[in-house]
């Protein structure tokens, strides 16, 4: 067994150690506080997973959702999206969770002679009516916004 008066205390760490480590604890903590703010550089404002206002129970605006697909053969078909998907994904839709409506968009493109469908969003705040469109086979849906008639 060692004894404390026997053995030497361990050495103090040199001025060189101690400044890079809390350079690293410094940038640990900042890293810890602006990734969660990386949601207000985002395109998709709807996404609230890093903010506080996530804690509390807003009042949900009234949305109408519609969808519609349109065949090779020219016939425009309307869709219900609550036969489709889970109900909290139709509120991701509803409240226009990018990804999600990308996602949903992009699923009814996979189904065989789909050539284009359309998602059409109606609240009754400043949101106002928002239209997403695909085109099968494309990259990305096209949003289109116009706001709230009052």
């Amino acid at each position: 067994m060692a004894s404390f008066e026997t053995e030497p205390p361990p050495p103090q760490p040199s001025g060189k150690a101690r400044r890079r480590a809390g350079a690293l604890i410094a940038a640990f903590v900042l890293l810890q506080f602006l990734i969660p703010l990386t949601y207000l550089t985002r395109s998709d404002t709807a996404d609230e997973r890093f903010t506080w206002r996530s804690l509390s129970t807003p009042t949900a605006p009234a949305c109408e959702t519609e969808a519609s697909l349109e065949r090779t053969d020219g016939e425009r078909e309307s869709i219900a999206p609550d036969k489709l998907i889970h109900r909290d994904w139709v509120t991701y839709v509803e409240h226009g969770r990018r990804a999600v409506v990308e996602a949903f968009l992009q699923k009814q493109c996979e189904a065989d002679g789909v050539v284009s469908v359309a998602l059409l969003n109606r609240c009754d705040d400043e949101r106002g009516v928002r239209e997403y469109t695909l085109r099968c086979g494309g990259e990305r849906a096209h949003e289109t916004i116009r706001t709230a008639e009052r």
